[in-house]
């Protein structure tokens, strides 16, 4: 009988390993190109959208500055995306499939506004902050 009591013990372990909440994102920094996905933790991945970036281009005059507004969408594993925004006036954001943690755009990494018909390579630098 003791013979069956420990692999019992060991599949009652990994069950209740599997039911578990996921694990939290890991910490650090990342950087995605505009429509490009990383998974952060088992069953969450974050995608790069898109950007809407209506700055005023260099030599240009403009009767307002503009803004830059980077989209992602966050999905956990079972659950619809949740879209978010980040921006240099708004650098960080705590979607709820982090679990707490906040998500920050590192605004020394984004690019000047383009000269007029020039394209930008859009990446976007993030870094996953510990709640």
């Amino acid at each position: 009988m003791r013979h069956l009591l420990l692999p019992l013990v060991c599949v009652a372990c990994v069950a209740l390993a599997a039911c578990a909440a996921p694990a939290a994102p890991r910490p650090g920094a990342l950087t995605l190109a505009r429509g490009a996905s990383a998974e952060l933790a088992p069953g969450v991945t974050l995608s790069f959208e898109a950007v809407d970036d209506s700055r005023c281009p260099p030599g240009v005059q403009c009767v307002w500055a503009g803004r830059l507004i980077y989209r992602f969408s966050i999905r956990r594993a079972g659950e619809p995306a949740a879209p978010f925004t980040l921006s240099p006036a708004e650098p960080e954001a705590a979607p709820g499939a982090l679990g707490g943690r906040r998500i920050r755009l590192d605004t020394a990494a984004i690019p000047a506004p383009a000269a007029p018909g020039a394209a930008i390579d859009w990446r976007a630098t993030l870094t996953l902050v510990p709640d």
